[in-house]
């Protein structure tokens, strides 16, 4: 327990170094919080519950190990008074680093945006929110479902901004808050997505914010010669490699009328670059994939760069198993709409956390971070007595895996499956008079 005790105080030191227990006092002022004097001011209710989740303790045994004479009740209305503003203030200070720099791309700062999803406890609120799988609503199985929409830096992996919706709305209706951070993170920056979030509205408004984009085209909207109406082919400046134009044709779904008809970003013609490659996989078929990018000039930024640059987006899924798997925030714990919001900002937090240690160790053994060992830096900040000096992390060899077919060869359980409502499966068996 000791040794936990001192990983309280070893992951206060680090939250320092972003941020201080005095700079979240007064953010915490600042939005008008008021507390009396206590153990559990809200920058020790945020290192308290970042050791949770990092060392995935209990919420009963959380006083023991951070040595914090206080019950369960007594940390749970804790983390209920902290304000989801102040949270946020934190997550956004946590993504700001100076140490991008060396790991940059043709001076360009990469973000990468993508979605994921994680379940929430089974509580009528959170299932009224954000709602189950098609084949489980109205039913007692399956869990709630959140949707989460993230901006990450792609040379640190720092997650700048995450957005969570109810599992049936679109992604595209919160990509103009996330163009808005990404256009704050510098004067050059390049958005890498998937072909989830390409269409022509969202390609208009990330060029009006000053961004530039590479993102996977779907097969439906690629451009072959000038017949299509909603985009043309205007010139060919290589091999597969094309200069089209995209118009606006129908209002999608996630627009609003007045939105789509007001005059701005949407109300134009783009201009973009449509580039095709073959996609080599050792027993399957050859087949084609096509990139779209605002990167127009072929002479500074050839076809084949941005063919492998679009390769880093996949970084985005180990960055998200980072996440999920090994910080565990596959599943929420929290049992209300609030506390889920809170939630998985302090997972966010603690992971740029860890982000940070990889960052400062990248440098000094002289790698990029994405070598590094993501559960060796948990392990460090987990375990190690404060003031202790940062060692060599263990870098992940660089090497092609195979890609094994998705089966399982047993799924043995401990239980059976619930299927049905609980209290019918529960009740006595009926006595039948003979």
């Amino acid at each position: 327990m000791a040794n936990l005790a001192y990983g309280l105080q070893h992951v206060k030191s680090h939250l320092d170094q972003m941020i201080s227990s005095q700079e979240i006092l007064h953010l915490a002022e600042e939005l008008g919080l008021t507390w009396r004097k206590r153990k559990l001011n809200p920058a020790t209710t945020v290192c308290a519950w970042l050791l949770q989740l990092l060392a995935h303790v209990a919420l009963a045994g959380l006083g023991r190990v951070t040595q914090i004479p206080a019950s369960a009740a007594a940390f749970c209305k804790a983390k209920q008074r902290l304000p989801l503003q102040l949270l946020q203030k934190l997550v956004a200070r946590s993504s700001r680093t100076q140490g991008a720099e060396p790991w940059r791309w043709k001076t360009f700062t990469l973000c990468l945006v993508d979605g994921t999803s994680a379940t929430t406890p089974d509580t009528a609120p959170l299932a009224g929110h954000f709602g189950k799988a098609k084949n489980q609503r109205g039913t007692s199985s399956g869990y709630p479902i959140v949707k989460l929409l993230a901006l990450l830096d792609g040379s640190t992996g720092l997650l700048s901004k995450v957005i969570s919706l109810p599992s049936w709305r679109q992604e595209p209706t919160c990509l103009t808050r996330l163009w808005a951070v990404a256009a704050g993170l510098g004067e050059k920056v390049l958005v890498l997505g998937d072909r989830g979030l390409v269409s022509f509205s969202p390609m208009a408004l990330l060029l009006s914010q000053g961004l530039q984009g590479c993102f996977r085209l779907p097969k439906c909207q690629v451009v072959k010669s000038q017949r299509r109406k909603s985009g043309r082919l205007l010139k060919r400046l290589g091999r597969q490699d094309l200069l089209v134009s995209w118009s606006r044709t129908t209002c999608p779904k996630w627009m609003s009328r007045p939105q789509w008809e007001a005059p701005g970003p949407v109300d134009c013609t783009l201009i973009l670059r449509q580039i095709a490659f073959r996609v080599y996989r050792p027993g399957y078929r050859v087949t084609w994939a096509w990139i779209i990018t605002t990167l127009l000039d072929p002479t500074h930024y050839p076809a084949q760069e941005l063919i492998e640059l679009y390769g880093r987006r996949w970084q985005v899924e180990v960055y998200f198993r980072d996440l999920k798997q090994t910080l565990k925030m596959k599943a929420l714990t929290c049992r209300t709409l609030a506390g889920v919001q809170k939630e998985i900002l302090l997972f966010v937090l603690l992971y740029n956390l860890v982000r940070r240690v990889m960052l400062q160790a990248a440098v000094h053994q002289g790698t990029t971070p994405n070598r590094l060992s993501f559960i060796d830096a948990c392990r460090w900040l987990l375990w190690s007595s404060p003031g202790t000096p940062l060692p060599a992390l263990k870098i992940n060899a660089l090497r092609i895996r195979p890609a094994p077919p998705r089966r399982l060869k047993s799924t043995r359980t401990k239980y059976p499956p619930l299927h049905g409502h609980r209290p019918q499966l529960t009740r006595p068996p009926c006595s039948v008079k003979l």
